[in-house]
Order: structure tokens, then C-alpha cells, then sequence
């Protein structure tokens, strides 16, 4: 039997994720990236694997699922890179509606198994001494199953293994048209070209509503090129800092984790509904001036800190703010991943998309979320859903 020769279009982390498990599994793979290997919502993102607060059951079984699949990959990695730092999260408010609903996940959590325990100030000041906590905090929540990731030291993995195994990378090259039929799916290249093979599978997280409408289909996802506070955030990273920190804090007036070399990534999803993707954000300018005087209200020693590069991170959410993946259109050439939590859920994805589409075995982990419920529908036909967050305000 000839080896399926399948497409991916997208270089993130859930691209090159699918790329790897099918070029592992055998397949003929080729990935087709417009500019570069993690140039979209993979290289912005504050990279929080976690399965906290993650809703319903079945979504919230998937992102557990991720954790797993990480610590695995992670363990199992032939280099001595590591890209998956489980180094858990630390959460409080001082807002006592905030506290309410927190203690509400937290009891939801406990009772669904998923690690959860509470610890006083002082005991977090003893791991990290430069930490200021305000005494009107509410108790202090620590998930220790939890961690991040270095997007770029990942995606670095997935693609030296793809690779390995012979998958081959298109790039810079833009997909500017997609057919499909019983018997496979047809790429226009911005080259000039044409590319036939037996499957394509769209990994191109907030650009998946575009490849819909190329299949001629309408696909409801917000849209992360407005000014939207649901779908782009701002994301500002320091420069080295005098902190002792190595774990993920979710606090009062901002995220904070490390970034390597002593540099903290910072987000204040307050101050999202002015992130606008359509401007640069200066780091000199109003968000990065309440950056700055968010953060030396939290650490000692901070006074001094720069806030180095400030980003509007776009978000990839379909409308409801649960994945979209599977086959896309009746001729089923097609294969969708579109989802909020890529890093959380990208290893794992991409293990499943491969089984789905070499075996056509689907996992059960997946049957909650096919794309038709978003097929031929718009943002408006989900207004529950429209203003969702996740904890964190992510």
C-alpha cells in the first residue's frame, strides 16, 4: 500500500505536532508555512499548560489529557532540551466576587481529582522572597500539576522529529486556494504551483475561519483581527529581573511567569479590551507604563525594570470557545484543528488527528467536537458564548 500523502497547512505547535505523528506513523508529509516555523499565535501566547477551570467535563478530560501527553514528550525527549517546565500555579484575588467564583472552581477541581491545594503568603514568600502580597489577598491556591512551555524549544522538538522522519517544509508559501473531491484535496501555491495528495489537514489556528470560506463554507470564530478583548491580549515581556521565580502566578492585577535568562512575561487581561492587533503596541506607552507599576507593586527590587517588547497576542477561538476538530466538509479531504489552549492540547492533537486520519479511527476524547456545529454558522449565532473566558481571563 502507498503511503497517504497528506498536507498541513500551519508551522505552530499544533502543525508541527500533526506533521510529526503522521510523518512517525509513515505518511508523506508536507508542511506549508506562509512566512516562518511559529510565526502566528504560537510565538504569542503566555504558553500555560493547564486544565484548570477548562469546561465542560469532556473539555476539560481533553486538556488533562494534554498535561499527560507533554509530561510524556517531555520525558521521553532524546535531546537535553527541555521545553516543558512543570513547575505549577499560584492563584489569588482580592476581590471578594473573584474569591467567590475561585473557591467554586477550586471545590469543582478537588472534587474531580485534579490536584489542588492552599498555602498562607508567608509560605509563597519563603519560595519567593521578592514577592509582595496585599493583605487584603484571599488565600492562596497552588495547582502543582500545572506548568508552561517554551514554545520556541518545542516547536523545535516536533519539527526535528517531523523532519526526521521525512517531512518535508514548504516556506515562505502562502495556500492561496484549496479544492477538494472523492479522491483528494488539490493546494494552490502563491508560488505558481499546485500540490495533490490525499488528505489536508488546516492547522492554521485564527485563519481557520479563511480556509472555510475557501471550501465555500461559512465557519463561526471570533475574530482576532478586531479590537476585541475576547480574542487578542497584550503580552509584555521584561528585561532581567532580580526575581526568584520559576512557577506561573495568576494575581490580582496580573500574569506573571518566567522567560528565561531572569526576563518575566507579563499579561493584564484587565487592559485587553484596548489591545488592537492592527497597531504595534509601544512599550513605552500606557501599557507598558501600568505594566511596569503592576509589577513593582508585586515584586521588590522592580523599580527599575524595562519592559523590552510588548505584543497583541491573537487568539485562535472558535465561537463557543471549544475545539474544532475533524473532517470539515462531506468529501472528507479536508481536516480541521482549530482551537483556544493550542499549547496545552497541540502533542496530543496531533497524536489523535494522525490515528483519525491513517486508521480512521476517531478518538473518544474528540466526540464532543466536531466542526459542523460551527459549519454555516457566524459569531452571532452564539451569544452565550460570545464574552467567554477561561480563568485567568485568557
Amino acid at each position: 500500500m502507498s503511503r497517504p500523502s497528506i498536507a498541513v497547512i500551519g508551522a505552530g505547535a499544533v502543525g508541527l505536532s500533526v506533521a510529526r505523528s503522521l510523518s512517525a506513523a509513515g505518511a508523506e508529509v508536507t508542511v506549508f508555512e506562509r512566512t516562518r516555523i511559529g510565526a502566528g499565535t504560537s510565538s504569542a501566547t503566555f504558553a500555560w499548560v493547564n486544565s484548570n477551570g477548562k469546561s465542560p467535563a469532556s473539555y476539560h478530560e481533553l486538556n488533562l489529557a494534554g498535561m499527560r501527553e507533554h509530561e510524556q514528550l517531555q520525558r521521553t525527549s532524546p535531546t537535553e532540551a527541555q521545553w516543558y517546565l512543570q513547575t505549577g500555579t499560584f492563584e489569588w484575588t482580592t476581590k471578594p466576587e473573584v474569591e467567590q467564583r475561585l473557591q467554586t472552581r477550586v471545590q469543582r477541581l478537588t472534587d474531580a481529582g485534579y490536584p489542588v491545594r492552599k498555602i498562607t503568603a508567608d509560605e509563597l514568600r519563603a519560595r519567593i522572597p521578592e514577592l509582595r502580597v496585599h493583605p487584603r489577598s484571599s488565600e492562596i491556591v497552588h495547582f502543582p500539576s500545572e506548568g508552561y512551555v517554551v514554545p520556541s524549544v518545542l516547536l523545535a522538538r516536533l519539527w526535528s522529529e517531523a523532519r526526521a522522519h521525512g517531512a518535508e517544509l514548504r516556506a515562505p508559501v502562502d495556500v492561496v486556494d484549496l479544492t477538494e473531491d472523492r479522491g483528494g484535496v488539490t493546494l494552490e501555491l502563491s508560488t505558481g504551483e499546485s500540490w495533490r495528495g490525499d488528505f489536508a489537514v488546516s492547522a492554521t489556528g485564527r485563519w481557520s475561519e479563511a480556509v472555510m470560506k475557501a471550501l465555500g463554507q461559512q465557519f463561526a470564530m471570533i475574530d482576532p483581527d478586531l479590537p476585541n478583548k475576547f480574542a487578542c491580549g497584550f503580552l509584555g515581556w521584561t528585561d532581567p529581573q532580580y526575581v526568584q521565580l520559576s512557577s506561573n502566578l495568576i494575581t490580582p492585577e496580573m500574569n506573571v511567569r518566567p522567560d528565561g535568562g531572569g526576563r518575566l512575561l507579563l499579561q493584564t487581561p484587565d487592559l485587553d479590551h484596548r489591545a488592537d492587533p492592527a497597531y504595534q503596541a509601544d512599550p513605552a506607552a500606557l501599557i507598558g507604563e501600568e505594566m511596569l507599576r503592576r509589577l513593582n507593586r508585586l515584586f521588590d527590587g522592580t523599580a527599575a525594570a524595562r519592559i523590552e517588547k510588548l505584543k497583541v497576542g491573537q487568539r485562535a477561538r472558535p465561537a463557543d470557545g471549544l475545539p474544532a476538530v475533524g473532517f470539515a466538509t462531506e468529501a472528507e479531504r479536508v481536516y480541521l484543528v482549530a482551537t483556544h489552549s493550542g499549547i496545552t492540547l497541540a502533542p496530543l492533537l496531533g497524536r489523535l488527528v494522525s490515528g483519525e486520519l491513517l486508521t480512521g479511527t476517531r478518538s473518544p476524547l474528540l466526540a464532543d467536537y466536531a466542526p459542523g456545529r460551527l459549519v454555516g454558522k457566524t459569531i452571532a449565532d452564539f451569544p452565550k458564548f460570545a464574552t467567554l473566558h477561561f480563568p485567568a481571563a485568557q
